[in-house]
């Protein structure tokens, strides 16, 4: 049993923490973790969005645990690879909503995003993990309702929390749920994006208001405004006819104390590769789609003994991502990120790599995955984030092989 709020509930949690230890690494360091199954049910483990192998025992997300079963994973970080928010949690097909909604993930930090800025050494970090949990009765159960779930920071309720008149923060947030969308704002104040999925941008960018769907972290400055209550919200964002995500306060923010002078924001920030000015290997067309109580991309179930892509290792590739449905999804790969450069029909202004991206209703998204990376060499999996989704067939596999 967990509490959440004012309730004690039955979940599914590791290390009995409906929130659990928010790992944190630097670049070569090797993760050791040993996963121990009593839920009585399968699981398995994925380290969201690290560029890291997909096989043996790494992110080896063809690894399922059985009742009682135990299993030794090592996951070496490349001493290359970046720093940012990521996140850890069950991927285990048909029960990954009713795991992950159920509590079964955590944060991930490999540190050293503010390093190249020397001017905000030493600036209060939060991180900030978002939750959905839909609790019915004294259980966590899963029902793709969000409209039902009970949203939470940290495993909080509308927590308080403190900033100074000027002071800058450094906020890494993680929607770390299952279904649930969050369209975040600030009241009163600017969030500086810096990073996004766990990369650094090439720039920084003032936003009024951030969406974060399924799996998306993003890491911003935020300078306290004058002394006062502001309200950190989720605003209302309808994600299709069934797929409501009402407005709610996920936290209350107070800027008291002594008024700090405000720190000089980076006016510049490292470059990061622009994968337009690459030559494209192939291009491909990825279609989403629904039939009642099944979800497919294009046209076919989730088969974990079928491979449905097949990629050269050192080729850069054209995805055109197609949503066929009345409802949101999201796009999401392992082991690398990809850059969008249109949005039904739109350039999209270069910022910055991403590991997930929304796909509006009936819209398209074009980006560019790079396939150059050593590292990725084996198989594993892009799907839809939205777990209700992906547990119902919206997954497929891929294989990158090294050269002949």
């Amino acid at each position: 049993m967990v509490k959440i709020g004012t309730k004690d509930v039955l979940a599914r949690v590791y290390d009995g923490l409906y929130v659990p230890p928010t790992l944190r690494v630097r670049p070569g360091d090797t993760i050791k973790l040993r996963l121990v199954n009593t839920l009585g049910t399968r699981t398995s483990l994925h380290y969201h969005g690290l560029e890291v192998s997909p096989r043996g025992r790494s992110d080896n997300v063809f690894v399922h645990l059985g009742t009682s079963e135990v299993f030794d994973y090592e996951i070496t970080i490349p001493r290359n690879h970046g720093s940012g928010l990521f996140w850890y949690h069950s991927h285990q097909h048909g029960l990954s909503e009713s795991q992950v909604g159920g509590g079964m993930s955590g944060g991930l930090i490999v540190d050293g995003i503010l390093d190249p800025f020397p001017e905000l050494k030493g600036i209060r970090e939060r991180v900030m993990l978002l939750k959905d949990a839909e609790i019915d009765g004294s259980t966590i159960g899963q029902k793709n309702d969000p409209a039902r779930s009970t949203r939470t920071l940290n495993g909080l309720i509308n927590p308080t929390v403190k900033i100074r008149p000027g002071e800058t923060q450094f906020w890494r947030i993680g929607n770390i749920g299952a279904n649930a969308y969050y369209r975040l704002q600030l009241e009163g104040h600017t969030l500086y994006k810096i990073a996004q999925d766990g990369n650094r941008l090439n720039q920084i960018v003032g936003s009024q208001e951030i969406v974060l769907p399924p799996g998306s972290r993003v890491e911003v400055l935020v300078r306290g405004g004058a002394p006062g209550t502001y309200m950190f919200r989720s605003l209302a964002f309808n994600t299709g006819p069934e797929d409501q995500n009402p407005e709610v306060i996920l936290a209350t923010i107070i800027a008291e104390g002594p008024t700090q002078q405000p720190l000089p924001l980076p006016a510049k920030l490292p470059p990061v590769a622009d994968l337009r000015k690459q030559p494209v290997a192939h291009k491909r067309e990825i279609v989403f789609s629904e039939g009642p109580g099944k979800f497919f991309i294009n046209g076919k179930q989730f088969d974990m003994d079928r491979v449905d892509t097949t990629v050269n290792l050192g080729d850069v590739e054209e995805w055109t991502i197609r949503n066929a449905s009345d409802e949101m999804h999201t796009f999401h790969i392992h082991q690398l990120d990809f850059q969008v450069v249109e949005v039904d029909g739109r350039q999209v202004p270069f910022i910055g790599v991403q590991d997930n991206v929304n796909v509006p209703v009936g819209g398209v998204v074009k980006i560019l995955v790079s396939f150059t990376d050593p590292v990725i060499v084996g198989k594993f999996v892009y799907h839809c984030h939205i777990l209700s989704h992906e547990d119902k067939g919206m997954m497929a596999v891929i294989e990158v092989k090294p050269p002949r």
